[in-house]
């Protein structure tokens, strides 16, 4: 897998600052925001736009895209991060002198963002894993399913 430079630029930023930063601060969020947008999407954007474009959604987002369209369907939805955003830090801070670039492209690309509804979102915060658990204690447990769609929502309900 090779690595254009604007995403190993990005990287080698948060490889750094997870070398000599405790906290991890807006500079780093947004970073890692935006390694999430191109490993689920292969584009930074907007949440209304990575929802019109991410194919990996819930069964329940699923059938609100059914039932409603895409604005809809974009307001009562979450971009949300399987494994949370404190715990990639975490990693990434435990082994950031060990890491290549491509081992931090893999951590974002084998985690990408599942759009989910407001209600699945509002139950895994209720179940105190906003920024703990991994996919099965955040989703399967809870009854949340991922799927893949075979094409984008705006795509999806347009057919």
């Amino acid at each position: 897998m090779e690595l254009n430079n604007l995403l190993k630029r990005r990287i080698l930023f948060l490889l750094d600052a997870a070398k000599n930063e405790d906290k991890r601060d807006q500079a780093v969020t947004y970073t890692m925001r935006v390694l999430s947008n191109h490993a689920a999407v292969g584009k930074d954007a907007g949440s209304s736009e990575i929802k019109k474009l991410n194919r990996r959604i819930t069964m329940n987002a699923k059938q609100l895209l059914l039932e409603t369209d895409i604005n809809n369907f974009c307001k009562n939805t979450i971009n949300e991060h399987p494994k949370p955003m404190q715990q990639t830090w975490n990693w990434l801070r435990e082994n950031a002198h060990s890491l290549s670039c491509l081992d931090v492209w893999s951590e974002f690309k084998d985690n990408q963002m599942i759009t989910v509804t407001k209600t699945e979102d509002q139950m895994i915060r209720r179940s105190g894993q906003n920024s703990s658990g991994d996919i099965y204690s955040r989703y399967y447990a809870l009854s949340i399913t991922p799927i893949l769609l075979d094409c984008p929502p705006i795509d999806f309900i347009k057919s």
